[in-house]
């Protein structure tokens, strides 16, 4: 517990970082396969024999194109990284520390994106054709380049591979199982956000023949890409860690008497998204003088729900760790448990806490802000008021013993006391008046049930 805890109320620190990660996650494939759109377009437009239309969506294109990827895109990017030193510095510290170079090759990359972004848009009109095919191909290759490097860095944290924290070969870490087929996967998906932003741009030509020809050009980069994506996440599916795969499975046929079913909700997710998006993409096809601006956006919107479902899938996949093995959620390292955990007083090792007196609410409330607060909330998502609804004292004070039980939560770190303050802090938030000694007496004259206690309702958030 090194540093400070970033408590935010209803939404929780990790719900922040995924609302602006998921937005970025959209802009920042759209800005990679939108360039190798340009490229083509750009090509296709050449050899047309009606250039001059053509160009003229091209400006278009890169009009909405610029703007989008560089303002939101910035703004998100940025978000980010304000959002995930916040809610978890000790994993931030990590990733940094061990891909520093690559970190710091991402940014001169991005400053390269810009650049050529920028030397293309304002070359129309002034720039020969060549040197337009020249710059939208350096803006692709570069823009992809920073896909190569960030791809290593999101998979290692679900796979680390042969990365430990004794070996920490960069190598390792970095072309870990999931590498491949997460790079392959996320290029065509690319390639599909492409095509849907030049049928949006397109829906705004008055031309009603030039519009129709755009958009089928548009719809040939999405129903091919789509019909990659489904044996690819099959591929890497078999790169998954067992516990991931054990998470998925149990959504359906439940894990330890209880269901972790968001996350295959999620996945499913992400399939019937791809394939709407598909179908309506084939109406495009076939009907595209019909297609409106609001129709595009709709298919847009579609495509970012389903991406929405993967992202969420890839972030559920790692439960209880933040790095797979490693690091878990709340900043406990694995390598940390023992003995120690439960023999020492929790808040003696946590750096940022004012004093408190032991066994009272406030007791109860550091613990909970320090070890629960970085997945849970009070009363908002993932709310702790509703997964501790049915707890009685003692049954609380038992089941944090075991927290870990389920395999989606870390262990508990402290004393009986400090158990026994966290249930009462919980409990309180329900109306119920106690105390630490005080759940600790209804504990001690409740005999432990023969059976296993049942699951918490953890896994239905």
């Amino acid at each position: 517990m090194s540093y400070p805890v970033w408590d935010v109320p209803l939404l929780g620190s990790g719900l922040v970082v995924a609302i602006i990660a998921i937005i970025h996650v959209l802009i920042s494939h759209l800005a990679i396969g939108g360039g190798a759109f340009l490229l083509v377009a750009e090509a296709w437009a050449a050899r047309s024999g009606d250039e001059a239309r053509l160009r003229g969506f091209l400006h278009q294109f890169g009009t909405f194109f610029l703007v989008y990827t560089t303002v939101f895109g910035a703004m998100t990017g940025v978000g980010i990284w304000f959002s995930i030193q916040l809610a978890n510095p000790e994993a931030t510290s990590l990733l940094i520390h061990q891909f520093v170079f690559a970190w710091a090759t991402e940014w001169v990359t991005f400053l390269g994106e810009l650049s050529v972004l920028y030397l293309y848009y304002y070359g129309f009109g002034h720039n020969s054709r060549a040197m337009q095919v020249f710059l939208a191909g350096a803006y692709f290759v570069i823009a992809w380049f920073s896909l190569f490097i960030i791809n290593g860095i999101l998979t290692f944290m679900l796979t680390p591979g042969g990365w430990t924290l004794a070996n920490r070969d960069v190598a390792a870490g970095f072309f870990n199982p999931g590498y491949a087929p997460a790079l392959l996967m996320r290029t065509v998906l690319m390639f599909l956000l492409a095509g849907l932003a030049g049928i949006l741009v397109a829906t705004r030509l008055e031309d009603g023949e030039l519009k129709a020809r755009v958009m089928r050009f548009a719809a040939k980069w999405v129903v091919p890409a789509a019909l990659f994506i489904p044996p690819l996440m099959l591929w890497y599916w078999a790169t998954l860690p067992p516990s991931t795969v054990k998470l998925v499975l149990g959504g359906v046929a439940g894990i330890a008497g209880g269901k972790l079913e968001i996350i295959t909700r999620h996945l499913w997710l992400a399939g019937t998204a791809g394939g709407l998006a598909v179908l309506g993409t084939i109406v495009v096809a076939l009907r595209p003088r019909a297609i409106g601006t609001g129709a595009a956006i709709a298919l847009l919107l579609i495509v970012q729900i389903g991406i929405m479902g993967a992202e969420f899938f890839r972030e559920m996949g790692r439960k209880p760790y933040v790095v797979h093995g490693v690091l878990y959620s709340n900043a406990l390292w694995k390598a940390q448990e023992g003995p120690a955990l439960t023999s020492t007083p929790f808040l003696s090792r946590a750096r940022w806490r004012p004093p408190v007196a032991p066994g009272t609410r406030e007791h109860g409330e550091w613990v909970f802000r320090l070890q629960c607060a970085s997945c849970h909330t009070r009363d908002g998502y993932r709310a702790m008021t509703a997964r501790t609804a049915a707890w009685t004292p003692a049954f609380g004070f038992r089941f944090l013993e075991t927290l870990d039980a389920q395999g989606v939560m870390p262990p508990f770190q402290g004393t009986a006391d400090d158990r026994a303050a966290l249930t009462a802090y919980l409990l309180s938030l329900k109306g119920v008046r106690t105390d630490g000694p005080g759940v600790l007496a209804a504990a001690q004259h409740t005999a432990r049930p023969a059976a296993a206690a049942p699951a918490s309702q953890e896994d239905r958030r």
